[in-house]
Parts: structure tokens; C-alpha cells; sequence
């Protein structure tokens, strides 16, 4: 323990000398981090150094101390935890996987660095964000892409370049268009769900990577598995994000994290390493709504209810997290919608030009429907590693009351006409019947009866 609390000493005053500003991400700089053992985050040092530098508070601790909490009285004592003790058994005083995915829906950020001797707390706790570990004991094999060491018969340590597309996450630096280094990777494959919309394999193997079991001859063999994982379908690295914004990465190896490797010049592990944390722990890809509105365009101003057909204007102002600050969110696919069951309109915002440095303006000049009801005004965007924005206005649309209407409608003109035709005709023929009748004449001589 003496150990531990010196290094957690020493971490806090480099978070003194080397950042004495708040933490860089945007929803706190309170970091649990879990080990196996007192001396073993000396191996991680390198890496919880940087997190200190990035302006984190960590507080290191082993997974077998009973004092470890997530939350007390319903109040989060931390905003994020990284599980770097995959063997563990149980974490703390006997805490459940369901502790943690309470943590994670109570916004909580969660970083899993797991192994081939991993527990069946961490199975569970995977599963609960749609990543299937392999079994106990096997490892991500590749006999053609495997980093030479003093062992060469040891294919376990593969070096892969297959990662995702995702710009939000993954940085030029890593996949840029010049050569990319690979990342050197030792641990469990994992299964993901390729269809899962909140999921993204960040890091995946090469054609000719599988997941095999370890043997007695120190070789993987895949014809232990009954169906083994091979090539892109092996998962090394993933992420998750909750419609509720907050993030989870999945790590099968334990050694991308290590002094060892983040020494090596021949590889990419600490700038990969580096925007896997930095996108989990909220510091770059957030995005936020700092405000939205909609009026009439004749008044300019908002009143309780629309009138069907009426004229309005919508914005929402966008931001974006990054370099420690908040900037414009700049895009060209933001959207508004009109629902009422189903969507009755959908436009796409423009862009407005603005001297604000945090945020972005977009708007869009719309027609409401012609129909009553009760409509939602809604911006849903939600773009492969960004926050997710959901913004939504309940709006009353009115009918015209008896007098709103026109006196005359132009699309009424031909009745009205055809009424006119009518009477017209009527009166033409009512004079043709009165004056045009046939002249009788009346003999007013009476005959006088002759006598016989």
C-alpha cells in the first residue's frame, strides 16, 4: 500500500507541475483505475503518466479493495474507471457487472483492458455492450504478421493495421495517408456485433489472424475451437457509445497499455492507445445543442401556437469539443423534421455565417403542413463517433378560425363563376318567358240570342 500511495503522490504532483488547469475532458477529470496487484502499475506507468499530464485525477487502487465505489447516495465519486486487473474475480466488496453498467448509464466513462486469463466478471460485463470474449485461455494468433522476439516461435504478439474508419475517434496521426505503423497487440479475440449501430470495432486483425487456444508447445492451434475467429471478424479493440452519450472501450490485451510497448518506435500503440482514451473520456468528439429556437418569419417572434401553411424560421446552435475547448461544429447533412406520427417534413439546415468561435449556427426557412395537430420539432443527429444531438420542441398547429380564411378563394372561381352563369341564365330565361309570350285577342261583343 506504501507503494501505491507513493505513486499516487508522485502522479499528483505531476498533475501540479504539468497541468494546473482543469482536465480536459468535458464531463470531469475523477479517474478510478483499477490493477491487480500494488506494483503492478509501475508496467502502466508510462500511460497513467500521460493521463496525469492530460489533467486527470487519478486514484489508483487495487480491484480487491473492499473500499472500492462507484457511487454513493446515488452520487457518482468518479467519472471514469479503467479496469486494468483481468483475472480478477471480483472487483471491490463484491460488486456486480450491473454496478458498472450503472455507472456507464449514470454517465460514467469505462475503459476494459482484458486477457487471455480473464474472469467471468469481465465476460458478463462485456456481453452487457454486445462483445463476446473468447474463451478462458485463448489468444489473437497471426503465423504470418507476428512481431519477432527472442522466443520466434511465439506468434501470440500479432501486429495488425486494421483499423476502422472512424475520424471521430481515430486520429491522422494513426491513419493517415503515409505508411501506417502497426499496433502490437497480445491478448483474447472478441466477437462483436457488426450490426449494432452503437458499437465500432476500432481495431480489428489482419486476413490472416485467428483466435486459437494455447497448446503445450507454447503454438496456438485453431482446430481446438470448434468455429474460431479469423481474419476481419477477429475483434481486438472496440468501443461503445449509450444513447446517452456516455462511452465504453474494450481492449483484449492488457499489454497495449505497457511501458513495453509504448517504447517501441516500430509501432503505433501510444498515439492508437491515446485516442482510444481520449475519445472515452470525453476529450475530443463531443458534440452539444447550446441553444434552439423557431419563429414566425412575418413577426419574428414565437407565439403559443402556428397556424396551419404559416411561415417559419428554425436554428440550433452546434458545438464541438476538442483541443480542450469548444469550436463550431461545421457540416453539411444537419436536418430538420415535422413529426406527427410520421415526419411531414424533412430539410436539410444551412449553415449560417457567424462571428461566434464556439459554436455554429444553422437554419432553415420552412412551410408548415397544411394540418392541424400537435407536431415535434426535432434535430436527431447522430453521426459514427460524435455525441449524439436530440433536440425536440412539441408544437400546437392551430386550423384558421372562421374569419382567418379569405373572402374569396381563387381555387373557388370557377363555382363562383359557374353560380353567376346560373342566375344569369335563370333571369335570361324568366324574360324570354314573360315577354315573348303568344297575343290572344278577347271579342267583348256579346252575341244577342235570336227568338224562334
Amino acid at each position: 500500500m506504501k507503494l501505491l500511495a507513493s505513486l499516487g503522490t508522485l502522479l499528483a504532483l505531476s498533475s501540479t507541475w504539468l497541468n494546473p488547469v482543469s482536465a480536459k475532458s468535458a464531463t470531469g477529470d475523477r479517474v478510478l483505475v483499477l490493477v491487480p496487484k500494488q506494483e503492478s502499475s509501475k508496467h502502466y506507468s508510462l500511460f497513467l503518466d500521460s493521463l496525469v499530464t492530460r489533467g486527470f485525477d487519478l486514484s489508483i487502487t487495487t480491484a480487491s479493495n473492499s473500499s472500492v465505489s462507484l457511487q454513493t447516495d446515488g452520487q457518482l465519486l468518479f467519472d471514469h474507471a479503467i479496469l486494468l486487473a483481468p483475472a480478477a474475480k471480483k472487483i471491490g466488496n463484491n460488486m456486480a457487472p450491473k454496478d458498472f453498467v450503472r455507472f456507464v448509464n449514470d454517465g460514467g466513462n469505462l475503459v476494459v483492458a482484458a486477457g487471455s486469463e480473464l474472469s467471468e466478471f469481465y465476460r458478463k460485463l462485456a456481453m452487457q455492450f454486445g462483445v463476446e470474449f473468447e474463451p478462458r485461455g485463448s489468444w489473437a494468433v497471426d503465423h504470418l504478421g507476428f512481431v519477432k522476439q527472442d522466443n520466434g516461435t511465439d506468434h501470440r504478439m500479432i501486429a495488425t493495421t486494421g483499423f476502422a474508419k472512424a475520424p471521430a475517434v481515430l486520429s491522422s496521426e494513426t491513419v493517415g495517408d503515409k505508411e501506417q505503423l502497426p499496433v502490437f497487440y497480445k491478448g483474447i479475440a472478441h466477437k462483436y456485433q457488426a450490426n449494432n449501430p452503437l458499437l465500432i470495432p476500432l481495431l480489428v486483425g489482419e486476413p490472416t489472424t485467428y483466435s486459437g487456444l494455447k497448446s503445450d508447445d507454447k503454438k496456438a492451434s485453431a482446430n481446438t475451437l470448434d468455429v474460431p475467429l479469423s481474419g476481419r471478424s477477429v475483434g481486438l479493440v472496440s468501443v461503445f457509445q449509450t444513447r446517452e452519450n456516455a462511452r465504453v472501450a474494450f481492449s483484449g490485451s492488457t499489454a497495449v497499455f505497457s511501458n513495453a510497448l509504448f517504447r517501441n518506435a516500430h509501432n503505433s500503440n501510444q498515439q492508437f492507445i491515446t485516442d482510444v482514451t481520449q475519445w472515452t473520456l470525453q476529450e475530443k468528439s463531443v458534440l452539444r445543442s447550446t441553444s434552439h429556437r423557431h419563429y414566425l418569419q412575418s413577426t419574428g417572434e414565437q407565439p403559443d401556437h402556428y397556424l396551419v401553411s404559416s411561415s417559419i424560421n428554425y436554428q440550433i446552435d452546434l458545438s464541438v469539443y476538442k483541443n480542450n475547448a469548444w469550436h463550431p461544429y461545421i457540416a453539411d447533412d444537419v436536418q430538420f423534421e415535422a413529426i406527427m406520427l410520421d415526419p411531414y417534413i424533412r430539410a436539410t439546415l444551412n449553415h449560417s455565417k457567424t462571428n461566434a468561435k464556439d459554436r455554429a449556427t444553422y437554419h432553415g426557412d420552412i412551410k408548415l403542413p397544411d394540418r392541424y395537430g400537435t407536431f415535434t420539432f426535432r434535430v436527431n443527429y447522430k453521426r459514427t463517433g460524435y455525441s449524439n444531438v436530440d433536440v425536440r420542441d412539441t408544437v400546437a398547429i392551430w386550423p384558421l378560425r372562421h374569419d382567418g380564411y379569405p373572402r374569396f378563394l381563387s381555387a373557388a372561381y370557377p363555382y363562383y363563376a359557374a353560380s353567376f352563369v346560373m342566375v344569369l341564365g335563370f333571369l335570361a330565361l324568366s324574360a324570354v318567358w314573360l315577354w315573348n309570350a303568344e297575343q290572344t285577342s278577347v271579342d267583348t261583343t256579346k252575341s244577342k240570342a235570336k227568338p224562334k
